[in-house]
């Protein structure tokens, strides 16, 4: 759970800053509908990725060889509930659906775009160094 930790604060930061822009963007573009439809969007991609992110690390504390595993299970699971909550936020409030889908658009970007630049400049070595020695 260690290994998650680095990017973890980083990509959240930049998401509740993704939040208050797409909060902004939303009312400026769709009103009141969109000021609260757009951070949630955000917040549903922050909260998958993140969720991905310690339900991988967690498979990992029990076997290497979980993890891709986990990584497609949670994918699909994020796939299906993404897709019922916009089904949900169509059928609840028609107008907030696109600037929930964009804020979903634009929380999955700032999240990716932090973690990459994270892992560009993280020190990750590429082979297994024994504790041991």
């Amino acid at each position: 759970m260690t290994k998650i930790k680095g990017f973890l604060k980083p990509c959240l930061i930049v998401a509740g800053i993704a939040a208050v822009i797409a909060a902004f963007i939303g009312g400026i573009t769709a009103g009141g509908t969109g000021a609260w439809a757009a951070p949630a969007g955000v917040a549903l991609a922050a909260l998958g990725f993140a969720g991905s992110a310690a339900a991988v690390a967690l498979a990992e504390t029990f076997d290497l060889r979980l993890t891709l595993p986990m990584a497609l299970i949670t994918y699909s699971i994020k796939l299906a509930l993404v897709l019922t909550i916009l089904s949900i936020v169509k059928t609840a409030a028609p107008d907030a659906l696109p600037p929930f889908a964009y804020g979903v658009i634009g929380g999955a970007i700032a999240w990716l775009s932090t973690q990459v630049a994270w892992a560009y400049k993280a020190k990750i070595p590429y082979i297994e160094l024994d504790p041991r020695s």
